[in-house]
């Protein structure tokens, strides 16, 4: 990645007149964006691209790595979050095998959580049968689309990871359930909690699977058998493979979606002053006011379960719900903070920073691969935890 470079002037007036709510007791945008990776110039190939929300870490000697990588996962470094630059190593992709209880098509490294010189990451996995003649009686891309997450490490600090075994998959065997996409998507970022480690993913609706965000968590020495997803009153409940196991209740191995949120979870920090937590979604929902907006939304908690209304943070047409008579679409907020003293960068006190990739639109509103890695400072003032 090169240096931060400003966007062209003028853009903090358009932007603030866009934002939402300037009034003190709230986050806000506090300034122009600045563009962390230019594709046009930064890029190894065509398709290395921001393409899952930007993840970084802080390494035993100071350094800072981050991953917002396509399925091709690359690292990018430096001494700080503002001088990182875009190396073109590989750090992680799938063998895009055939054989769906494999579990290794392609892959996107989508979640980070750094202790030492061990990473350990999630990574969000997707099986396209279309492509595999037979599998996928419909032949449709989204038909024929399941997802998994999978547990990652690396020994070297980030560098490269290796797979570690399965996470999150549906009860049911491919293709049981096509039709539409199926399974577990996007994992926010990993964070802790005393003495657990947690994870939000999106579940899709499917035979006892219901459609929404669901909350993990394993103990902070565990591995990737050892997560356990919300059940509606505790972390009981044990995710299953149907390729190796007999599975005679298929609902004692799904998740129970979180209240109150019905988009993705991208990330989630925690102010480093008031013990919250704060999480991050792109989203279109109803303002204040009742008019429907589409942007990026940020919501509150103290207990990860119960979360307050989301409010609007930055107003941009997202990649998912497409304005065609935009210049762009946007999609995978993110927040990190790399002056606060989390090496996982997700503590935050008082000031950080929204990452977000701008995808521009071709004349039929189709998304190619040249987009941007950009970030927004934020503000967050004493007081934006209260009701």
């Amino acid at each position: 990645m090169r240096s931060i470079v400003k966007i062209a002037a003028g853009a903090l007036a358009g932007l603030l007149a866009a934002a939402p709510g300037l009034a003190a007791g709230q986050p806000v945008i506090a300034g122009s964006p600045e563009t962390v990776f230019d594709w046009a110039a930064a890029r190894c190939e065509t398709w290395d691209i921001p393409d899952t929300p930007a993840r970084a870490w802080r390494t035993p000697s100071g350094r800072v790595r981050l991953v917002a990588g396509s399925e091709r996962s690359r690292i990018a470094e430096g001494l700080s979050l503002a001088t990182l630059r875009h190396g073109c190593r590989v750090a992680y992709e799938g063998a895009e095998r055939d054989d769906p209880a494999a579990y290794d098509d392609r892959a996107w490294i989508a979640a980070t959580w750094a202790e030492g010189t061990r990473v350990i990451a999630l990574a969000h996995v997707e099986y396209h049968g279309h492509l595999r003649p037979g599998r996928c009686p419909a032949g449709d891309y989204m038909a024929c689309w399941r997802n998994a997450i999978l547990e990652l490490v690396s020994e070297d600090g980030g560098q490269s990871f290796t797979r570690r075994g399965l996470v999150a998959a549906l009860p049911y065997p491919y293709p049981e359930g096509a039709g539409k996409r199926a399974g577990y998507f996007s994992p926010s970022n990993i964070f802790r909690r005393g003495d657990y480690l947690y994870v939000f993913v999106f579940a899709e609706a499917t035979g006892a699977q219901k459609r929404g965000a669901c909350l993990l968590r394993r103990p902070v020495g565990g591995g990737p058998g050892d997560w356990r997803a919300w059940d509606g009153a505790g972390f009981t409940r044990a995710f299953a493979d149907p390729y190796r196991q007999a599975i005679s209740d298929p609902g004692a191995h799904v998740c129970e979606p979180v209240p109150g949120i019905r988009s993705t979870i991208s990330s989630v920090v925690e102010d480093g002053r008031s013990g919250r937590f704060l999480a991050v979604t792109p989203a279109t929902l109803e303002d204040g006011d009742g008019v429907r907006q589409s942007g990026i939304w940020w919501t509150q908690s103290a207990n990860l379960i119960d979360w307050a209304r989301p409010r609007l943070l930055l107003a941009v047409p997202l990649l998912w719900r497409r304005d065609c008579g935009a210049e762009a679409a946007y999609a995978y907020p993110s927040f990190l903070d790399g002056d606060g003293p989390s090496a996982n960068l997700d503590v935050v006190e008082g000031g950080f920073w929204l990452y977000l990739v701008r995808m521009p639109l071709g004349e039929d509103c189709s998304v190619g691969p040249e987009r941007d890695l950009l970030r927004y400072p934020v503000s967050l003032p004493d007081g934006w935890d209260r009701p």
